[in-house]
């Protein structure tokens, strides 16, 4: 198989819990951060039309050396066991919590996301949202 990289967000969109009360609990500084009722504006600050009609936070997750992926998800949902209370609280108010990924890779690629894997992010209620960028 070919060689990939990837880049991992861990995002939350919410109507009830605000960014800032998220990026606190978490102990992290968020990458991008919009609250519910402010101006859209583009990544680089230009104003746009309309507010925002949700709160929404993503923060960066970064690997460790040459962490795998599947290696990268299991250490950072490690990590947020202790957040579960949060978590549980922005899914019961209709939010939803992800680890979006974006995936880079020029041929055949792959991970394995084990089944012990995949039972800690369902028991975190994080979902997996997966961007495949190829050349094909």
């Amino acid at each position: 198989m070919h060689e990939f990289t990837f880049e991992v967000s861990l995002r939350f969109f919410t109507q009830t819990i605000d960014p800032d009360v998220i990026c606190s609990q978490l102990g992290m500084a968020p990458k991008w951060l919009n609250k519910i009722g402010e101006q859209r504006k583009s990544p680089k600050g230009t104003l746009l039309d309309g507010i925002y009609d949700r709160n929404y936070c993503s923060f960066s997750i970064q690997p460790n050396n040459d962490e795998e992926l599947h290696e990268l998800l299991d250490r950072t949902v490690d990590m947020l066991f202790q957040h579960e209370p949060l978590f549980c609280r922005i899914r019961d108010g209709g939010g939803s919590i992800e680890f979006f990924i974006g995936w880079f890779s020029t041929g055949n690629t792959g991970d394995i996301f084990s089944n012990i894997l995949l039972k800690k992010l369902g028991m975190l209620q994080i979902d997996l949202a997966l961007n495949v960028y190829g050349d094909r």
